[in-house]
C-alpha cells in the first residue's frame, strides 16, 4: 500500500465550450454536475462531489491539473514533509477548488500540477440514468517530452511502483495500489496529457459505449483491443474538447508485492499495445493536450 495515496482523484481541464463538454458527459460518459460555479463545471461518476473538472476556457483545450486523494489528514501532512525534503516545489497549500477539505498542488518536474486532497464531499446518490457509468476514475496518461524526471518523482518521492516500462522510458505506467496502474507517463510531442482513462465493470458495458457514441455522433478511434501492458481491454474517444478518453475493463492487478516483476516490453513488439490487432492511430500518437 502507498504510504500517502488512497486513489487516484480527477482530471481538470480548460475547455472551450464548457456547455459542450458538459452535455457529452452526462450524455455519453454517464456523469453528472454537481456543481457549476464560477465558470467551473464539477462532474462525478459516483457519489463523491466529483471526478471530473471542466474550467470555462477560449481556444484549445489545456490541462489544469491531476489529483489524487490521500489517505487521511496525518497522510497529507507526511507528504508534504516529503515534498519539501526533496525540494519539490509547492504552488498551494490550500484547496482551490469546491468539494475538498484540504489540498496541496505541487509541480511535477515537466510543469504538470499535481493535486493531494483529503475530505471530498460525498452526497451519497450514484445512478446517473444517461449514457454509460464508469466504476471508477482510473488514470491519467501525462505526455512528457523526458519522461525520467517525472517518473523519479513519483517513484522516489510519491511512493508509486513501476507496473510496467516499454522502450526503456518510452511508456512507464506506474501503481498506488492494487490497480496495474493509476497513472501513466509517455514521450509526446509535448509535455501535457495524452488521455485520461476510466474504468468499467466489463467489455459488454464497453459495447454499450460503442452504441452510445454512435447515436450521439462519437465513434471510437481506437478499439476495442487488449493492451499488452495492463492486459486491460480498452476503447479510445475523442470528447467535445478534443482530449482522448479511454474507456477499459479487465485492468490487470498486483496482489503479491514480493512476487511481482515489472514487465518490461520493446517498442519492436507491437503486443504491448495490442495483443488483438493494430496499434494506435497516428491522431493519438500525435495528441497531447497541453499545460495550461
Amino acid at each position: 500500500m502507498n504510504d500517502f495515496i488512497k486513489r487516484m482523484g480527477h482530471v481538470a481541464l480548460v475547455v472551450p465550450d464548457i456547455e459542450a463538454s458538459v452535455s457529452w458527459a452526462t450524455t455519453v460518459m454517464g456523469m453528472r454536475e454537481t456543481e457549476r460555479v464560477d465558470g467551473c463545471s464539477y462532474l462525478t461518476h459516483a457519489d463523491c462531489h466529483h471526478s471530473l473538472q471542466y474550467i470555462e476556457g477560449s481556444g484549445e483545450a489545456q490541462l489544469d491539473h491531476v489529483a489524487m486523494e490521500a489517505h487521511d489528514d496525518a497522510a497529507l501532512d507526511a507528504l508534504v514533509a516529503r515534498l519539501r525534503e526533496h525540494d519539490v516545489e509547492i504552488v498551494s497549500d490550500s484547496p482551490q477548488e469546491k468539494g475538498i477539505g484540504r489540498a496541496i498542488r505541487f509541480r511535477a518536474p515537466a510543469g504538470h500540477v499535481i493535486e493531494v486532497f483529503s475530505g471530498m464531499d460525498s452526497d451519497g446518490v450514484r445512478h446517473t440514468g444517461n449514457g454509460v457509468q464508469p466504476r471508477k476514475f482510473g488514470h491519467p496518461m501525462l505526455a512528457c517530452e523526458d519522461t525520467g524526471p517525472t517518473r523519479a518523482l513519483f517513484e522516489n518521492v510519491l511512493g508509486f511502483r513501476l507496473s510496467d516500462d516499454v522502450g526503456d522510458g518510452t511508456l512507464v505506467f506506474m501503481r498506488c495500489g492494487v490497480d496495474h496502474h493509476g497513472i501513466g507517463f509517455g514521450k509526446g510531442p509535448r509535455d501535457g496529457l495524452n488521455h485520461y482513462a476510466w474504468g468499467v465493470e466489463n467489455i459488454a458495458t464497453l459495447t454499450m459505449l460503442g452504441d452510445v457514441l454512435s447515436r450521439n455522433g462519437g465513434k471510437f478511434i481506437w478499439g476495442p483491443g487488449r493492451h499488452g501492458a495492463g492486459q486491460n481491454i480498452f476503447t479510445y474517444h475523442f470528447d467535445p474538447a478534443g482530449c482522448i478518453v479511454e474507456y477499459y475493463a479487465d485492468l490487470y492487478q498486483v496482489w503479491d508485492e514480493r512476487t511481482y516483476e515489472p514487465g518490461r516490453w520493446s517498442l519492436e513488439d507491437p503486443s504491448f499495445a495490442n495483443l488483438w490487432g493494430p496499434g494506435p492511430p497516428i491522431e493519438m500518437m500525435e495528441t497531447a493536450t497541453p499545460l495550461v
